[in-house]
């Protein structure tokens, strides 16, 4: 995977390359995460699950350990689109805020059955949380709103990784895509090519499969955000199964990690390829 120095900027300095349209790769200062715009295109990518940093003052306070925390986070999934023109990868992890959640309801008191915090957090913790998560979301905003600017519409790869093991059911598919928030049918070709572009990959050690609203259904908040705000931009969010490591023990899988790294970043860039064909001719 290409490696890239980052430098640290404010949010008004990343806000202001984006309006200058800057290429440029940056982490917002206090390092919540990573923006990198090599090319403006009309697609972007988006790992926001893949960090699993807790702040010092939270980390004292937490009740699960790393590893317990690395569970229900979504690591690698960073590496996953890490070859794309745009990417934004969160380094913080869901624990501290979740950026799937509303920024309302993103700090957990407990989460999947489990007490987090040892002692009841501030409401100046939680602001502090909130106000990271709200961050977030402007970045987000302002840099699909120069993508509709420039191309009229945009589509966003939001990639997660899901638990398999805790589930009964033995076929769960490989790749689920989430839609359940996508308004309006111009979208169907789209998502429909998108599905049988991952069900075509060919990763070593699996068989692969893919499926649509299965087992998530896309109602996480960065598809609900832009969907809610922006006719013309459609969010993918697509999960994918932790095959590619033990999800229990956390240790990557070292036949099919680095195959799935390789094949979906050249997957996504065919896609957004095939998008830009399609969707952008001059």
């Amino acid at each position: 995977m290409t490696e890239q120095l980052s430098v640290q900027l404010t949010e008004q300095e990343i806000i202001n390359k984006i309006t200058q349209r800057q290429c440029f790769t940056a982490t917002i200062a206090g390092g919540a995460f990573t923006l990198k715009i090599e090319q403006y295109l009309p697609v972007m990518s988006a790992a926001i699950h893949d960090g699993g940093n807790l702040r010092a003052e939270l980390d004292d306070n937490c009740l699960l350990a790393k590893a317990e925390r690395y569970y229900e986070e979504d690591p690698y999934t960073a590496s996953f689109i890490a070859e794309q023109a745009i990417t934004l990868i969160a380094h913080d992890s869901r624990y501290e805020y979740d950026l799937n959640r509303n920024t309302d309801e993103c700090v957990y008191e407990t989460a999947w059955g489990k007490e987090i915090w040892k002692t009841p957090l501030s409401e100046q913790m939680i602001s502090t949380s909130k106000a990271k998560h709200a961050q977030f979301y402007r970045i987000v905003a302002a840099l699909v709103e120069a993508l509709v600017a420039d191309f009229g519409q945009c589509l966003i790869y939001d990639n997660h990784s899901y638990n398999y093991k805790r589930h009964e059911r033995k076929d769960l598919p490989v790749i689920n895509v989430g839609t359940s928030s996508v308004k309006g049918e111009q979208w169907r070709a789209i998502i429909d090519s998108w599905l049988e572009a991952l069900q075509n990959m060919q990763v070593d050690g699996i068989e692969m499969s893919a499926a649509e609203n299965d087992i998530f259904y896309g109602k996480g908040h960065l598809a609900g955000f832009c969907h809610s705000r922006y006719d013309n931009v459609l969010v993918l969010a697509t999960e994918a199964k932790k095959v590619f490591m033990d999800e229990l023990t956390g240790q990557a899988d070292e036949l099919i990690l680095p195959s799935l790294q390789r094949v979906y970043n050249d997957t996504v860039a065919q896609h957004t390829q095939w998008y830009i064909n399609n969707y952008h001719k001059n």
